[in-house]
């Protein structure tokens, strides 16, 4: 049997829930809640075996999964998902998910390509973060319209605009914008830095690095959980990361699917 949870229902879950192992899931269940709908499918006697949610408002198809029970029928809930949500045929599914449950989904899935390795990186040592530079600017309203262009023009797929209500910070030289930063996700509970980006002719400069450091400072003010994802082929990304004090938490897959026919 597959229907929509309750909200009595996503509390039970969220009070259970380890959020390093279902980072994704787990942000659905807190700060995307307002944009998402969450499906379960349960046994005959009540019994949750798995969760499935989808995010609304993003510019293309994204999804969530919590699995419970190894007998969780991913494939069944794709089909009644698509036709809750009117999906197009066509219609191509993303989402994050750990080693574990990748082990587990990987033959009920119809992959478009070869899911990305992903690792979830969490800062823990805070005296490795340089000292603050001068040169990384608070980017306000006045730069929304930038930070906007900037975003498309380095393809970060998963930037909306609403995002903007969170801090950002960049670097500029000669009146360009050449490096960028923000988050994803800015709460109390935790943070999750994302939209970053530099130029292609202002790399290897350390503009970058000066960007994470002061977003990772910024967050730190507000959570002691401080995160961010980095493809696993990003070699000097994660070195950058692990110089200014993060550490790998959870390896994931990012995978891109066929929601079904």
């Amino acid at each position: 049997m597959f229907r929509e949870l309750t909200p009595t229902e996503l509390k039970v879950i969220l009070s259970s829930i380890n959020r390093e192992q279902h980072f994704l899931y787990y942000s659905y269940l807190t700060f995307r809640k307002q944009n998402t709908v969450h499906y379960g499918q349960y046994t005959d006697q009540g019994e949750l075996l798995g969760v499935m949610a989808f995010l609304m408002g993003l510019p293309f198809y994204a999804f969530s999964v919590f699995p419970v029970q190894k007998s969780f029928c991913l494939r069944s809930m794709l089909s009644f998902m698509k036709e809750q949500l009117h999906l197009p045929n066509d219609a191509i599914g993303n989402f994050i998910v750990n080693e574990e449950e990748m082990a587990v989904l990987a033959s009920q899935l119809e992959l478009l390509k070869s899911p990305k390795k992903l690792l979830l990186m969490k800062h823990i040592h805070q005296e490795a973060l340089p000292p603050v530079d001068k040169c990384v600017l608070h980017l306000g309203p006045p730069y929304f319209d930038l930070i906007e262009s900037k975003m498309a023009e380095l393809h970060t797929m998963a930037f909306t605009r609403e995002e903007l209500r969170h801090p950002f910070y960049g670097v500029i030289e000669q009146r360009e914008l050449v490096a960028v930063g923000g988050y994803h996700v800015y709460s109390e509970d935790y943070v999750e830095l994302g939209n970053i980006g530099t130029d292609v002719a202002w790399r290897r400069q350390g503009y970058g690095k000066k960007v994470c450091a002061e977003l990772t400072r910024t967050g730190r003010l507000v959570t002691p959980n401080v995160y961010l994802n980095v493809l696993e082929e990003n070699v000097g990304a994660i070195r950058l990361y692990q110089s200014i004090g993060y550490e790998l938490v959870c390896k994931q897959y990012m995978v891109e699917f066929v929601v079904g026919s």
